[in-house]
């Protein structure tokens, strides 16, 4: 049951997104005993947007990492390469089937914008095509998508601790190739844009699939009722409710 604490509004919001973020992370974790099984749909290199990297390190999770770009596939490839927990595919999800350009920068013109996002790839040309960027910047390249639920198959795979999705704009089409219930998530993480139908979408598929959706920075949360139980010690400690060792003396 979710109630009401009062009002708080802090002076600067999105120094709290991280951290609540890790808070789910290890909430996931202590709900599972640290055994947490991720799908990931755009793992991108593997190093970049969630922190998921240390946990398939320290933390035993495992996990099946799926990412299209050629380029940034090799680099996730090497960062996995002496994991026997974790194993990753080089093609795209969708609702459906068949070869489809994949859009990115090219290295040169990533060199020359810092700010984009490193190794960012969509099947939407206009994700990429941002003001200054030329044609001659951008690079396409045919890639092979498949379902999601033919790949679930075909591995033997009927369920996901977490499910993590970021594919430029292409979620929605990615939720719709598989049964996001079927695999019974504690916690979804879908990397998409408020106010827009894409996202309306994803919303209504996590609702559906019995989470209740939440906003955290970039992220749309999908939450199982009464699965993660965040430890209180550890928000208070976050919120610096601590005491030292002088003051509970005092």
């Amino acid at each position: 049951m979710i109630r009401d604490l009062g009002p708080y509004v802090p002076k600067r919001p999105y120094k709290l997104n991280p951290p609540i973020l890790a808070m789910l992370l290890n909430g996931l974790h202590d709900h599972h005993q640290g055994r947490v099984f991720v799908l990931q749909i755009g793992a991108g290199n593997g190093e970049a947007d969630l922190p998921l990297l240390q946990r398939f390190r320290e933390d035993g999770w495992s996990g099946l990492l799926i990412e299209p770009q050629p380029q940034t596939f090799s680099e996730l490839e090497t960062l996995h390469a002496d994991s026997d927990r974790v194993a990753v595919l080089n093609f795209g999800i969708s609702d459906i089937s068949g070869n489809l350009p994949l859009h990115s920068l090219n290295p040169d013109a990533e060199s020359r914008y810092p700010r984009a996002p490193r190794g960012r790839a969509s099947l939407i040309r206009d994700r990429i095509a941002t003001p200054g960027v030329t044609d001659e910047d951008i690079q396409s390249v045919e890639v092979p998508f498949l379902r999601m639920d033919t790949v679930l198959h075909e591995l033997g795979i009927d369920s996901a601790q977490l499910v993590v999705i970021n594919v430029g704009g292409h979620e929605a089409q990615a939720l719709n190739s598989f049964d996001l219930s079927a695999l019974d998530p504690s916690l979804v993480l879908i990397h998409s844009t408020p106010g827009t139908a894409n996202e309306d979408t994803c919303v209504a598929t996590v609702i559906a699939a019995g989470s209740t959706p939440f906003r955290v920075a970039d992220w749309l949360v999908g939450l199982a009722p009464s699965r993660l139980s965040v430890p209180l010690e550890e928000l208070l400690t976050f919120f610096h409710k601590t005491l030292g060792a002088s003051e509970i003396e005092a």
